[in-house]
């Protein structure tokens, strides 16, 4: 059985065409709506468009748009919601293609704010308190339910696992201080602590070589992303 998985799991993705070319050449050329079309195909189309290197081929690939923010009052409040929309201003498209919705999150929310990105993937929060990850390029969107309440201090590749991770402060009265890592699955945040004597940070830290930065003052925080540890540089 484990032998059948592992070349299920090695079949191409096109019988006669290397995944590289079918990939990084085809597939990465496709529409977002398109490529949401093409993960129904079959679990080896939807793995392949579901790689970071296939992420980063696509969005590559797509103009760089500024994202609007509408919002739907009609009907009760519970119905109200908020529509987040890149414009599409290049030439030669229809209003109805310039403005397609990435993602509508509601009930009640008014705004949104982007908190990190990694890989063109985008953390938002709405109305500073819930939080959802959002990919325009293929406009899908999830809610974050397990963090409400929680500061994102910076989104990252944890690059032993190739798992997106978000680096956490938390809010929450009856949370234990410091610091979490949580990874975008169902798992709850995982608690690292807090660098001894170490005062809070705040805002979203600076990717700079694999790590993230924090000026404070006298000195640089630094947390490596591999290895998930804290360390201090005197400026």
């Amino acid at each position: 059985m484990a032998e059948a998985a592992g070349a299920a799991e090695a079949a191409p993705v096109l019988r006669g065409l290397p995944d590289e070319i079918v990939v990084c050449e085809i597939l990465a050329r496709l529409v977002p709506k398109a490529v949401l079309r093409c993960r129904a195909v079959c679990p080896a189309w939807r793995r392949a468009t579901s790689t970071r290197r296939f992420l980063l081929a696509h969005h590559g690939r797509q103009p760089t748009l500024p994202l609007l923010c509408g919002f739907n009052h009609l009907g009760d409040i519970d119905d109200r919601s908020v529509d987040i929309t890149p414009l599409d201003h290049r030439a030669g498209l229809t209003t109805a293609d310039q403005l397609q919705s990435v993602a509508r999150v509601g009930p009640v929310y008014w705004f949104f704010r982007v908190e990190a990105s990694c890989d063109d993937l985008l953390v938002l929060s709405i109305n500073c308190m819930g939080l959802c990850i959002c990919n325009p390029a293929t406009r899908q969107y999830a809610p974050l339910l397990l963090l409400y309440g929680i500061q994102p201090l910076g989104m990252y590749l944890h690059s032993p696992t190739s798992e997106y991770r978000l680096l956490l402060n938390s809010q929450h009265l009856n949370a234990q201080d410091g610091y979490y890592v949580f990874t975008l699955s169902s798992q709850p945040p995982r608690h690292l602590g807090c660098p001894h004597g170490q005062a809070p940070m705040k805002g979203t830290g600076s990717v700079l070589s694999g790590s993230l930065h924090w000026w404070m003052g006298q000195l640089i925080m630094i947390f490596n992303t591999t290895a998930e540890t804290f360390r201090r540089e005197n400026i």
